[in-house]
């Protein structure tokens, strides 16, 4: 099980080891003038948490330091891995200079921001190595079936955790009114870990958990509780990457482009090689299929996917992110986002791995049928979408409006989305075929602005209501019931 950082206020004494100049640097580092030459820079020192995701860099490495035969050696570099669970002692000794680059998630990493800029200290993400991908989520019991299902219930939160930036990116993302999140957040019972938070559950201590695996299995096999949300629904809600010194990358371009080479060479390795990970202590008596088991809920991400991550996906969620420290009452900067990444090192390697896929999710005809009849919906919008005079032609100043919709959709990677649109009272003589055909021309009109913006087109489901569908029956005329709704829609069976 990951072992993800809990407790990370205590940031003042932390702050203690910047003062500690340079600590620990390696012998061999050239100490003189920028160069490129990767046979300059000596051995690289990087920290990572006991965590599967982080499989390929031990695997390109041979292990925790670089193995003569592995694939860091044959490329000229040289590694060593050091293991800390903590972010605040390991963003203290990449601070200090004791460390070159450390493991976070984007979610840790905009929280750590802060304290990098009041060190001096510049920092960027230049590669992705795994994104959450149905390890993590809420669990809930039965009658629990939608984020606006959580007001006045009690929910199992490990506070400070990655579990409780995945329930506040929901809060946030919802259409829920600013007191209805304000009593979700009232409601909500503080754990130290994710475990405590789901034996709280099963207790029936609380109604909801934000948890991860074995406990994800365990409330889905239940007839008592269901899962009402987790990261295969989204897998770029918890993204791993490694963080380096800004002014390292900028000085030795080249050994970057080659360390990344090496874990992309290397994931063929991931649930299948198991020595190498087994170095991190926690991996250490684990069976092959306890490790494949848990590799199961996270994925390595390829070239073709880091390219699209650093270059938007990471970027929005990071500002996501610090918007989410931000409520916790932390301080954090979305508009640092798109500086926090660097893309240029595996743009540089797209024809070298060409042939990786998309990692784009599969929808398929037959699960969109047993969704339409299913009126439960994770999140849920109702929205006023102006068009042109009797035609399906989006006006313009509803266009920010959907906007902000397409960046859910992007983050909510693997959830169906039904768009329906509703028409006030009809003219007369509008028959009823053409009303409804009317209604849902404009929500594929919908559907269009978010495929234009990048959205697959599998994921959507087209439903023209026409005007059988009020808001305000008394008033059939009523602007009210001229609106289009937009569901976000898990598969079949949560």
């Amino acid at each position: 099980m990951r072992k993800k950082i809990t407790v990370i206020l205590s940031l003042v004494l932390a702050m203690g080891m910047v003062l500690i100049a340079g600590c620990g640097k390696d012998n061999n580092r050239s100490t003189g003038e920028s160069s490129s030459k990767v046979e300059d820079v000596g051995t690289v020192k990087i920290s990572l948490d006991e965590w599967i995701g982080w499989q390929s860099l031990l695997d390109a490495n041979g292990g925790l330091k670089t193995a003569p035969d592995s694939i860091n050696a044959k490329n000229g570099i040289s590694v060593e891995y050091k293991v800390i669970n903590d972010g605040s002692a390991s963003s203290s000794a990449l601070i200090s200079g004791e460390l070159d680059g450390a493991g976070y998630t984007v979610n840790r990493y905009a929280f750590l921001q802060d304290k990098f800029d009041s060190a001096g200290v510049s920092v960027v993400m230049p590669f992705i190595t795994n994104f959450s991908n149905g390890g993590d989520g809420i669990i809930a019991t039965q009658d629990i079936h939608s984020v606006s299902d959580l007001v006045g219930k009690r929910v199992g939160v490990p506070r400070y955790s990655e579990a409780q930036t995945l329930v506040e990116w929901l809060l946030n993302n919802s259409s829920l009114t600013s007191e209805e999140q304000a009593q979700i957040r009232k409601d909500m019972v503080f754990f130290e870990t994710p475990d405590e938070a789901a034996e709280a559950f099963f207790a029936g201590k609380v109604d909801a958990a934000a948890t991860w695996e074995p406990y994800l299995t365990d409330a889905a096999t239940s007839t008592d509780s269901r899962v009402l949300f987790d990261t295969s629904m989204s897998t770029n809600l918890i993204l791993d990457g490694i963080v380096f010194n800004k002014e390292f990358v900028d000085e030795h371009g080249e050994w970057i482009e080659l360390w990344i080479s090496g874990a992309l060479e290397a994931a063929p390795m991931y649930k299948k090689e198991f020595n190498n990970i087994r170095q991190m202590p926690m991996f250490e008596l684990m069976s092959d299929d306890e490790i494949i088991e848990m590799a199961e809920g996270a994925d390595l991400a390829t070239c073709s996917q880091n390219v699209k991550l650093l270059s938007d996906s990471a970027v929005q969620m990071y500002a996501d992110m610090a918007q989410v420290w931000i409520t916790i009452g932390e301080r954090a900067y979305p508009e640092k986002a798109q500086e926090a990444f660097n893309d240029k090192f595996v743009r540089s390697l797209l024809e070298q791995y060409p042939d990786e896929g998309s990692g784009e999710k599969e929808f398929s005809d037959d699960e969109k049928t047993k969704i339409l009849e299913s009126p439960e919906a994770l999140l849920s919008y109702r929205s006023d979408i102006k068009f042109d005079l009797n035609s399906s032609v989006i006006k313009d100043e509803s266009k920010a409006e959907l906007d902000s919709f397409v960046e859910v959709a992007k983050i909510l990677d693997g959830v169906y989305i039904q768009i329906e649109g509703n028409t006030a009272v009809r003219a007369d003589g509008v028959t009823d075929e053409e009303i409804i055909a009317f209604s849902k021309d404009r929500a594929q009109a919908v559907a269009d602005y978010f495929i234009e913006s990048g959205i697959d087109a599998e994921r959507f489901i087209i439903v023209g209501n026409g005007d059988s569908n009020y808001l305000d029956p008394e008033n059939p005329a009523s602007p009210v019931n001229r609106r289009t709704e937009i569901y976000f829609k898990p598969k079949a069976g949560f």
